[in-house]
């Protein structure tokens, strides 16, 4: 009898399953890499104009995005490669706000002009990944990147991804960026500037221990995933997968987003040699770190700022 209770409850979660794979492999995967909007923008606009002003309320928020706009950098329909930092735990600042102008097709004005690039592994969570899809976000991969940009749209990636997600730290603000410095590479072949992006506050959402960074660093590596494990409300240890009112950031933290002035990456080249990519590189840091000197003292904890900001170029 216990037994026969338990079939229709398997029967009804492997159809359940069954209908996600089908909708994960014909619907969500090729909306993942198409240049085409995913949805209506009226449902784009009204469940991300839903999680901005939630954000607003429970942080401390402000940026400075529509003080750019209105200097001009994007009267003339010129697309950018964005470059935001830092990844935190969770990439509150691109979830919540970025993804609500991004799914207002702001400031472009024009569908399917802005993109951001995502890990693949998050268009495998439901619900999670429709959000994505419509706030115009595509799988990080270089055919998808660079057909983008090919298309004439901006597109927003984090440099330091998952390494940088595992490595969060309160205490420290430190960028990693890949060994290949693709981002800069695919810029240079399409001759589109790099607009560095600071997200100050993003790592001081979320509590960190260095317990905690060697648990998920050790999950990383062995199984390309990111932060696993976190401290909640109260410093309470918490999992993503696990749904709690603890999973929270810290109540009305401080968190401003600073879009810097464009960096010219000059003219496009189709194989760019390894010494002009470093030069762009560096250029580009050089913006980022004279913006973080700029910005830091007025949206960072003091102690914070006064360490600065450390850039690792991965091997």
């Amino acid at each position: 009898a216990p037994q026969a209770m338990l079939l229709p409850g398997l029967a009804a979660a492997t159809s359940l399953m069954g209908c996600w794979a089908a909708w994960y492999l014909f619907v969500l995967q090729p909306a993942s890499v198409s240049s085409r909007p995913f949805g209506p923008r009226w449902l784009a606009t009204l469940v991300s104009k839903i999680m901005y002003t939630y954000g607003q309320w429970y942080l401390n928020y402000s940026d400075n995005f529509k003080e750019r706009v209105a200097a001009g950098h994007w009267d003339d329909g010129q697309n950018y490669v964005c470059c935001w930092h830092p990844h935190g735990a969770f990439s509150i600042s691109a979830f919540f706000f970025v993804a609500y102008y991004w799914a207002q097709n702001f400031p472009s004005g024009k569908s399917a002009k802005q993109f951001v690039s995502i890990a693949p592994l998050l268009f495998r969570v439901p619900f999670m990944s429709e959000y994505l899809l419509l706030c115009h976000a595509r799988r990080q991969d270089r055919k998808t990147f660079s057909k983008l940009l090919d298309q004439g749209a901006t597109v927003a990636v984090n440099p330091g991804g998952l390494y940088e997600q595992v490595a969060t730290d309160a205490n420290q603000e430190r960028l990693f960026f890949p060994a290949n410095l693709g981002f800069v590479r695919l810029a240079i072949q399409h001759g589109t500037p790099l607009i560095p992006i600071y997200c100050f506050g993003e790592n001081q959402l979320f509590r960190t221990a260095e317990w905690v960074r060697k648990v998920n660093n050790f999950l990383y590596r062995k199984l390309k995933v990111g932060n696993f494990l976190i401290l909640g409300l109260f410093g309470i240890p918490v999992t993503p997968l696990i749904p709690s009112p603890l999973f929270s950031p810290v109540f009305r933290t401080r968190l401003h987003i600073e879009f810097g002035p464009p960096v010219p990456v000059g003219p496009k080249e189709a194989e760019p040699s390894d010494e002009r990519v470093q030069e762009v590189y560096t250029k580009y840091v050089a913006a980022l770190q004279e913006m973080f000197k700029a910005c830091a003292p007025k949206y960072l904890p003091k102690e914070v700022a006064d360490r600065g900001l450390e850039i690792v170029l991965r091997d």
